[in-house]
């Protein structure tokens, strides 16, 4: 047999044996602990009563969160969770405005072996702190993609998480676009 075909059907054999390990797999419940990095993007404007204007700030830091799988079967999962990050501003805010995010959702996960790729809902919120404002908050409603990887007999878990919100301050409306990227674990 040539190089290039031995090369060829050992590709087709590893691919048939990661299908294999694919349809073996299945998610699996209990608590999760995770931390990891977040980055939050705003745009918005000023009510007219504020003098109208619009706005525009980023924001990164450091995420942990919590969760509990329930597993539905070998595809399907439920996952209530709580996120909450730190992060530090730059943009249209003061210098030193510190912004902390937080999360209360529940998501839906697709498992085609030990990947997942799901969708969740939640109740977003926002505090701004720092500064000579003192602090301000807002929640809203909102809604995230997320695709990962679990160990197949629970443990190690990495995810990255889309999130996409509005909120409404006292004097502004503001839509935000945000990313996670986490690594945790899974007791079964």
């Amino acid at each position: 047999m040539k190089k290039s075909g031995m090369g060829a059907a050992l590709l087709v054999i590893a691919g048939l044996l990661l299908c294999g390990n694919i349809a073996a797999a299945a998610p699996k419940s209990g608590f999760g602990l995770f931390g990891g990095a977040a980055k939050h993007d705003a745009t918005g404007s000023f009510l007219p009563a504020f003098g109208g204007g619009s706005i525009s700030y980023s924001s990164s830091g450091l995420s942990i969160g919590v969760d509990y799988q329930i597993a539905l079967g070998d595809s399907f999962s439920v996952n209530p969770f709580l996120m909450s990050s730190s992060e530090s501003t730059s943009g249209d805010l003061q210098s030193d405005i510190k912004a902390g995010h937080g999360i209360l959702g529940l998501g839906v996960r697709f498992w085609p072996g030990d990947l997942f790729v799901g969708a969740h809902f939640g109740r977003y919120s926002e505090a701004l702190s720092g500064g000579s404002g003192g602090s301000l908050s807002a929640n809203g409603g909102g809604f995230g993609l997320s695709v990962g990887w679990e160990s197949p007999d629970g443990g190690l878990f990495v995810m990255g998480q889309y999130d996409s919100f509005s909120l409404s301050y006292d004097d502004a409306d503001i839509d935000e676009k945000g990313v996670r990227l986490q690594v945790g674990y899974r007791w079964k």
